[in-house]
């Protein structure tokens, strides 16, 4: 009789368990914390999620039980609705789960990786599509490139402006207004290398709003996945910077939604089983050489697609391995410039005026969106001797430098090498006074 007394007693208390729905909003060890009615409550991890892969990550929706006074245990994991993973580099084949139940994804990069580099964008916004949700970019540190970067800018962003939802522009440590309306009321993971300003933007956000008072939460530099509440129902997932995403098996029409100005020469071009700018004829390569599509777009579908230029490829689109014949008028003086009489197999600039063009990032690699007048500002000696000129690029400020040509002008050489003394800060007269001290 006793024992039946117990387990109804038990039984009872079973039954007053209270149970508890939230958002998972960090994880750290043998603990989770959970968002409930606007309250953190700290709960403790079953061992069977411990050693499960991805079994439990922020943003999912999970039912919390109160087991003791103040004490908390995960019950139960409700089914996702959304997932987006990334890769791993050490081991390629594994999906690494980064958020859950996510409405939109907002990729982050930096201004100054917009104007030499470009792959991640493209990257994030196939996930984005694959995990069935809306994708956004962001440009931070805009504010720290000059006017004219900006304008060289404008037409990298007009690729992103047809293949992504939206695209905003500005500072990081500024609340973006426009940003935090078009999101409003939705759960929003932020990805992007380290210190391109994910967590700033967040915070920034949050402050202008007093959000950050109101949940007495400090956001501090992120190395896991943390969830933040904001205004009106929107949730901000912050994640650690990663830069792969390692996606496996990318399909023609995944192509053609992120590389469209690529992937509709590829359908139509006469070398239908090659990956393309192999060889002479290829309707890739007559767009690239024609400078309709931009390298950087080129390189980031080639790394995309997996697959790497051949040597063949390489010897007509990259002087840093092979020798640059490309015959060409100069944009200053107008003289024709031919690659005989250089005394070498790289032509960099205009025998006549000295001038150039900004085309590179690393010498010969042909990656500059600038595409900005280098003028000669100075010429310096090399080790051994030889002479090479300082370039200076009008656009962006970048500086160069590039042996000089065998046919160079010698009278603007010189003229180059002697102004420092033609234009002395004291009068040369003063010379002998000077020594004599």
């Amino acid at each position: 009789m006793k024992k039946k007394k117990t387990k109804e007693i038990n039984k009872t208390k079973d039954s007053q368990k209270e149970v508890i729905q939230g958002t998972v909003v960090n994880i750290l060890n043998k603990q989770v914390k959970v968002l409930s009615e606007g309250n953190i409550i700290t709960c403790l991890i079953p061992g069977s999620l411990l050693t499960s892969k991805n079994s439990l990550i922020v943003g999912d929706q999970v039912e919390v039980e109160l087991t003791g006074t103040d004490q908390y245990r995960l019950n139960h994991i409700h089914t996702r609705t959304t997932a987006v993973y990334r890769g791993n580099r050490k081991s390629p084949e594994e999906d690494i789960l980064i958020a859950a139940n996510v409405q939109c994804l907002l990729a982050i990069v930096t201004a100054d990786y917009l104007l030499h580099q470009a792959g991640y964008i493209e990257s994030a916004i196939i996930a984005a599509r694959r995990a069935g949700i809306q994708v956004g970019v962001f440009i931070s540190k805009w504010d720290l490139i000059g006017e004219n970067t900006q304008n060289l800018l404008q037409e990298k962003l007009t690729y992103y402006q047809s293949t992504a939802d939206f695209v905003f522009v500005g500072s990081a440590c500024e609340c973006q207004e426009e940003l935090i309306n078009k999101v409003e009321g939705k759960t929003v993971v932020i990805i992007g290398d380290r210190s391109c300003g994910k967590t700033s933007l967040i915070r920034s956000c949050l402050n202008e709003l007093a959000i950050i008072e109101k949940y007495q939460r400090n956001i501090a530099s992120t190395y896991n996945s943390d969830l933040h509440a904001g205004f009106n129902g929107t949730l901000w997932i912050d994640t650690p910077g990663f830069r792969d995403f390692a996606l496996q098996g990318i399909t023609e029409e995944e192509r053609g939604d992120v590389f469209p100005e690529i992937s509709q020469l590829t359908k139509g071009c006469y070398f239908r089983n090659c990956t393309h700018v192999h060889e002479d004829g290829c309707q890739v390569l007559e767009e690239l050489r024609a400078k309709k599509i931009r390298r950087d777009r080129y390189d980031s579908y080639q790394k995309m697609i997996g697959t790497k230029a051949t040597s063949d490829t390489e010897s007509k689109l990259d002087y840093r391995r092979a020798a640059c014949t490309e015959c060409f008028p100069c944009k200053v003086c107008g003289a024709f410039v031919v690659p005989d009489g250089a005394g070498s197999q790289h032509r960099n600039h205009c025998p006549k005026c000295l001038s150039s063009i900004h085309v590179d990032i690393e010498p010969g690699d042909r990656a500059s969106l600038c595409q900005g007048i280098m003028e000669p500002v100075s010429v310096w000696v090399r080790k051994g001797g030889e002479w090479a000129i300082i370039h200076r690029c009008k656009e962006c400020g970048d500086l160069s430098s590039n042996r000089i040509a065998a046919d160079d002008n010698p009278a603007l050489l010189m003229s180059i090498a002697v102004k420092p003394l033609a234009m002395t800060p004291f009068p040369l007269n003063k010379l002998e006074d000077i020594f004599k001290q």
